[in-house]
């Protein structure tokens, strides 16, 4: 599924045959061009016997600025890690050039006061007091709004070598705000450097809402086109995620289209 068209192509693994089919696409509604290109194929429900999605929808919402509102937790002294990011330039020499624009606002970045070293041994733990100030932290931001475009990415520092913080985290902040996905640095990047494994988790955080509508709205297509047969998305490395998979971790569908 593209931005102007969905494409549909075919395998007949018995007979070697091609089926080919095509369909404007509906941005606003991604689900409404694949039943309409499967339609088109004219093909039986009970033909297919595996469907393959690839999808440029967490790939817009990057490019258009139009994924959910971030709220990014790390720990203390290191908000501004998506913000220093780094030192590399595109145009060495450019008075003009500026830094690629992060996916969170500076107001939207809380910190935490927990430390775990380099070697994963906790130096700082994670208070109650820590998770109170956190949640009421959490509250202020949203400030009565609907949490159903709002999104929670938590970076701790050192956490791909000692989650423990950033799970006691999410617990908590499950329990208070139910509705509110979170995405946790030591699941989506567990990879050394807090500027690559933060920006990778609030890029998660940013799409989920909107790869998860669209998941939603897959299944329900194919549900009422009666088609049962099991199918996946194509991921950014080319490999396939069973559905909620890929709700749970959408970052590795950004270049799933």
């Amino acid at each position: 599924t593209g931005g102007t068209f969905t494409d549909l192509i075919g395998l007949n693994e018995e007979s070697g045959e091609l089926v080919v089919a095509k369909c404007p696409s509906s941005p606003a509604q991604p689900a409404k061009a694949l039943a309409g290109v499967i339609t088109d194929s004219k093909l039986d429900a009970a033909a297919f016997s595996a469907l393959i999605l690839g999808t440029t929808v967490a790939t817009n919402a990057i490019l258009q600025r139009s994924g959910a509102r971030v709220l990014f937790i790390t720990t203390k002294g290191f908000r501004d890690v998506p913000f220093i990011q780094r030192i590399n330039r595109k145009y060495h020499y450019s008075l003009k050039w500026k830094k690629p624009e992060p996916l969170v606002k500076r107001a939207d970045c809380l910190e935490v006061n927990e430390r775990v070293d380099y070697q994963g041994h906790i130096l700082t733990p994670l208070s109650g007091d820590d998770l109170k100030d956190l949640v009421t932290a959490v509250c202020e931001r949203l400030n009565g709004t609907e949490a159903c475009n709002i999104v929670i990415a938590v970076c701790l520092l050192f956490s791909h070598l000692n989650p423990e913080h950033e799970n006691h985290i999410k617990q908590h902040l499950e329990a208070h705000f139910p509705d509110i996905p979170v995405s946790l640095s030591h699941q989506v990047a567990p990879i050394w450097r807090e500027y690559e494994r933060g920006s990778t988790t609030i890029a998660d955080a940013y799409v989920k809402p909107v790869l998860q509508r669209y998941v939603r709205g897959i299944r329900e297509s194919l549900e009422q086109l009666g088609l049962s047969c099991p199918w996946v998305l194509m991921k950014s490395n080319g490999g396939h995620a069973a559905p909620i998979v890929a709700e749970e971790e959408p970052v590795n569908m950004i270049l799933s289209g």
